[in-house]
C-alpha cells in the first residue's frame, strides 16, 4: 500500500486504493514531504520537473527542485501546529527552478502541515507559470512599447511592404492632421509632396528589394488641411525569421521650423554676400555718375539760358540722378547706405520730382498731385525721400501697363506712427504720403510677402524686387509706418506715415554755380584717387571762385601740403582709397595744420564710419556741383572749432 493509503485514518468511509488512484490522477501536481525530503509525488509533480514516473522523485530532497532556505526544504520542520508560511512568510511561493534537461522553469506552489500516525507531513500543489509568466512579461512589454510609441516627440509610422500605414502614433497624427483611423489603409503617396515622391519610391523599393535595409532623406509632406511642412524621414526594414520583409517602420521628424531657419539664413548670407559686392560696385559707380553730374553743371553754366543743348545736357542728369538713387536702392537694401537726415517738406520733395515721374511713368499714365497747404515737416535724407517717391510711381506704373491713373496725397494727421504700447494713439503727429493707382491690385498671399527683398510678380529680367524692400526698411528706419491696401481689380493704396518734427523746412540748395551763396575764395586741398571726379570737382570748385589743390593718392596729398607755403582752408577727401584712407590723411595733415578743416566724400562705406570714435561731416556721392559748393560752404562757414559734426541723423 502507498504512503498516502497508510495515512488514511481509517479511511474515512473511503477505499484507499480509490483514494491513492485519485491522487495520482490529479491534474494538479502534489507531494508529501517528510522532514524535508519527497515521500510521495503523483505523476503531474514528476512530468512538471522533467520526469517519466513519480517514483523517481520519492526520497530525493525538496531542495532539489525549490529553492534551498525555505522552511519546507529543512529537515528540522517537526512542528504541526506551525505551518511553513508562518516560518518562512511565503503562503504562495513563486521560484524559478530547472527540469531534468536543464530547462528553466517558473514555478508557483503552496504548502499546507498535517498530522498523521504521529508523522508531521507536509502537503505541496505546484504549478508551471513558465507560459503565463512569459504571456505576462510580453504584456508589460507591450504596455512599455505602446507608452514609448504613443509618447514619442517624433512621429513613428508601421507600414507594409507595399507602401500602407497599418500603425501610427499621435505625434505622427498631429503632424499630419489626420486621425488615428484616418491614416490607418492610406499610403504614403497620399502624403509625401509630389515633386519628392520620385525620389521616395526609388528609396523604399531598394529597401523592400534587399538592395538597402534602411535610409534616411528630408521631404516635404502634405498635411489634410492643404498645408506643406518639411520631415526628416529614417526607414527600416522589419525582417521575419525566415529573412523575408515582414513590414517597414518609419521615425518622422518634424523639421519645418528648422527649415524656415535655414531659409531665413540663407536669405540673410545672399543679403551678406549682395552687401559686399555692391559695397565694391557702389564706390566705383558712384564715381562715375558723380563725374557725369559734375561735367553736366559744367557745360550748364557755360551754355546760354535760351541755347537748345541744355535740353540734352538736362537729360543726361536726370540720367545720372536716376542712376544715383538706383545705386543708393541697393545700398539701402544691402545696409550700407550712407545717410544724411534733415528738416524737409515732403510737398517739396513731390514738387521737385514731378517731372521726373511724369517721363518715368510714360504718357499713358496720368500723374495726379494732391498737397496740402499747410503740411507739417518731417526729418529724414532727402535722396531717401526721393527714393520711396520714385520707388511707388514706378510699382504704380508697372501695375497699369495699359494706362491709368497716378495719384500722390499729402495731409497732416495725428494717427500713432509707432504702435509702442502705452502711447496715446493720438500724441504724435504725422504726415501722411498716399499714392494710389488705378491698376491690376494685388490679392492676399501677395500683398503677404510685399516686404520680403527680391520678391516680385514681374517676370524674369523686369524687375528685381526691392522697390517695397527698401520702401519699407527707410520707413521703418525714419520711425514711420506703412500700410498697403489693395484688392484684385481695384487697384493699390500705400500709405506712408511720419513723424512730424517741429521746425522749418531748410532753404533749397542753389541749383546754378553762378550763385553768390556758393562763391568763396579759400584754398581747398582736393584728394580723390578716381581721375573724373577729381577733375570735374576741381573744374567746378575753381569756377565757384576757390583755389583748389589736387592730389591722386594720400601720399601725393602729404606732398602738396608740404610744398604748398601758403594756408590750407579746408581739406576735401575720398573717404576710401587705396594704400591711405582718408581719415588718415586728415590725421597726418591736421597734425601739421591744425585748423584744417576736413569734407569726407564717400559713395557707401558704412562700416569704416561707424569703426571710429569721432563724428564726421560726410558728403555723399553722387551729387552735383551747386551742391558739393553749398556742403563746402557750410563746412567754411562753421564758427572755428573742432568740426567733426555728424550730419548722419
Amino acid at each position: 500500500m502507498s504512503a498516502i493509503a497508510q495515512f488514511d485514518a481509517k479511511g474515512e468511509g473511503l477505499d484507499p486504493e480509490l483514494l491513492q488512484a485519485a491522487v495520482a490522477a490529479c491534474p494538479e501536481s502534489l507531494a508529501v514531504i517528510e522532514s524535508g525530503q519527497i515521500l510521495y509525488a503523483n505523476r503531474a509533480f514528476a512530468q512538471m520537473f522533467g520526469y517519466r514516473y513519480s517514483a523517481e522523485l520519492k526520497g530525493r530532497a525538496l531542495a532539489d527542485f525549490v529553492p534551498p532556505g525555505r522552511a519546507c526544504t529543512r529537515p528540522s520542520f517537526q512542528n504541526a501546529d506551525a505551518s511553513p508560511e508562518s516560518e518562512c512568510g511565503y503562503p504562495t511561493c513563486e521560484f524559478a527552478s530547472t527540469r531534468q534537461d536543464g530547462t528553466p522553469i517558473r514555478v508557483q506552489s503552496s504548502c499546507s502541515s498535517f498530522r498523521a500516525a504521529d508523522r508531521t507531513l507536509l502537503i505541496l500543489s505546484a504549478r508551471d507559470i513558465s507560459h503565463s509568466e512569459r504571456r505576462r512579461l510580453c504584456r508589460e512589454s507591450d504596455k512599455r512599447f505602446r507608452a514609448i510609441f504613443d509618447a514619442a516627440a517624433i512621429g513613428i509610422v508601421q507600414c507594409t511592404t507595399d507602401g500602407r500605414i497599418v500603425e501610427s502614433n499621435p505625434a505622427m497624427e498631429r503632424m499630419l492632421g489626420y486621425s488615428h483611423a484616418e491614416l490607418r489603409g492610406m499610403h504614403f503617396r497620399d502624403f509625401i509632396h509630389p515633386d519628392d515622391l520620385p525620389v521616395v519610391r526609388q528609396l523604399f523599393q531598394e529597401m523592400v528589394t534587399g538592395k538597402r535595409d534602411w535610409y534616411q532623406n528630408e521631404v516635404r509632406y502634405l498635411r489634410k488641411d492643404g498645408n506643406c511642412g518639411w520631415a526628416r524621414r529614417t526607414v527600416s526594414l522589419v525582417r521575419g525569421p525566415d529573412g523575408n520583409p515582414e513590414f517597414a517602420i518609419a521615425m518622422v521628424e518634424d523639421i519645418t521650423e528648422r527649415k524656415q531657419a535655414e531659409q531665413q539664413l540663407r536669405e540673410a548670407q545672399k543679403m551678406e554676400a549682395i552687401g559686399r559686392l555692391v559695397g565694391g560696385v557702389a564706390h566705383d559707380f558712384n564715381n562715375l555718375l558723380t563725374g557725369i553730374m559734375l561735367y553736366c553743371d559744367l557745360l550748364l553754366a557755360g551754355l546760354d539760358h535760351n541755347s537748345r543743348l541744355r535740353h540734352h545736357v538736362d537729360e543726361i542728369r536726370m540720367a545720372g540722378e536716376h542712376g544715383g538713387a538706383l545705386i543708393q536702392q541697393l545700398l539701402a537694401v544691402a545696409r550700407q547706405q550712407v545717410v544724411e537726415p534733415r528738416v524737409l517738406s515732403m510737398n517739396q520733395v513731390v514738387t521737385g520730382m514731378r517731372n521726373l515721374l511724369s517721363r518715368l511713368i510714360g504718357e499713358n499714365i496720368e500723374l495726379v498731385t494732391e498737397l496740402a497747404d499747410d503740411l507739417w515737416s518731417v526729418k529724414m535724407d532727402p535722396a531717401q525721400a526721393q527714393q520711396i517717391i520714385l520707388n511707388l510711381a514706378l510699382n504704380a506704373r508697372d501695375a497699369m501697363p495699359d494706362g491709368g491713373r497716378v495719384t500722390l496725397h499729402t495731409r497732416n494727421c495725428t494717427n500713432l506712427c509707432g504702435e509702442g504700447e502705452g502711447q496715446d494713439r493720438d500724441a504724435i503727429p504725422c504726415i501722411e504720403l498716399m499714392v494710389t493707382d488705378t491698376g491690376c491690385g494685388m490679392d492676399a498671399e501677395t500683398r503677404s510677402h510685399l516686404f520680403e527683398p527680391f520678391f516680385t510678380t514681374k517676370q524674369t529680367g523686369q524687375g528685381n524686387g526691392l522697390g517695397l524692400a527698401t520702401v519699407h526698411s527707410i520707413v521703418e528706419q525714419d520711425g514711420g509706418t506703412i500700410a498697403v491696401e489693395s484688392e484684385v481689380g481695384e487697384g493699390t493704396r500705400v500709405i506712408i506715415r511720419l513723424p512730424r518734427v517741429k521746425a522749418e523746412s531748410e532753404a533749397a540748395a542753389p541749383t546754378s554755380l553762378g550763385t553768390p551763396a556758393l562763391i568763396g575764395h579759400e584754398t581747398v586741398l582736393l584728394v580723390e584717387d578716381d581721375s573724373a571726379v577729381r577733375q570735374s570737382a576741381r573744374r567746378v570748385l575753381s569756377q565757384c571762385g576757390y583755389s583748389v589743390l589736387e592730389a591722386a593718392s594720400g601720399t601725393e596729398a602729404l606732398k602738396v601740403c608740404h610744398h604748398h607755403p601758403g594756408n590750407i582752408d579746408v581739406l576735401v577727401v575720398d573717404l576710401v582709397m587705396p594704400g591711405m584712407s582718408g581719415r588718415e590723411v586728415a590725421r597726418r595733415l591736421q597734425s601739421a595744420r591744425p585748423d584744417l578743416r576736413v569734407l569726407y566724400i564717400s559713395g557707401y562705406n558704412q562700416t569704416e564710419r561707424n569703426s571710429h570714435p569721432e563724428k564726421i561731416v560726410l558728403f555723399r556721392k553722387p551729387f552735383t556741383g551747386s551742391a558739393l559748393a553749398q556742403k563746402l560752404r557750410e563746412v567754411l562757414d562753421e564758427p572755428k572749432r573742432q568740426i567733426h559734426i555728424n550730419k548722419e541723423g
